[in-house]
């Protein structure tokens, strides 16, 4: 997986690329189509730092988490929480997907069957 961490009109400090480095060293295991992560770290209003994650993930859009808090090291700890919750949403649909094709299809029993007036009437 490849990791691209950049500091938007902000020095990047290496305090805060260890915490975000260790932050997100798990999510391979949530998702192992992950391809690659581009963190951006940016101050916004006064007082306020926002952090965004867009993950690039195998067969699919990529997934985009965001986070603005007052402490940057909480507005990661959000951002991160949140693309680790797409991620495990994405490989559920994923699974669905591959259960709901083809011949592992599931017939629908409930459904009656449509009259062809094939039938004789006595």
């Amino acid at each position: 997986m490849k990791v691209q961490i950049e500091g938007r009109h902000l020095k990047l400090t290496p305090a805060m690329h260890e915490h975000v480095q260790k932050k997100i060293e798990n999510l391979e295991k949530y998702f192992d189509g992950l391809h690659n992560l581009h963190i951006l770290l940016s101050p916004q209003e006064p007082k306020q730092q926002k952090v965004e994650i867009v993950a690039a993930v195998v067969r699919g859009k990529p997934l985009v988490a965001h986070a603005v808090h007052e402490d940057m090291y909480v507005a990661v700890d959000e951002a991160v929480h949140k693309i680790r919750e797409h991620l495990k949403k994405y490989k559920d649909r994923m699974r669905g997907r591959k259960r709901q094709s083809g011949r592992f299809k599931t017939p629908d029993l409930g459904a009656p069957e449509p009259d062809t007036g094939d039938e004789t009437k006595e």
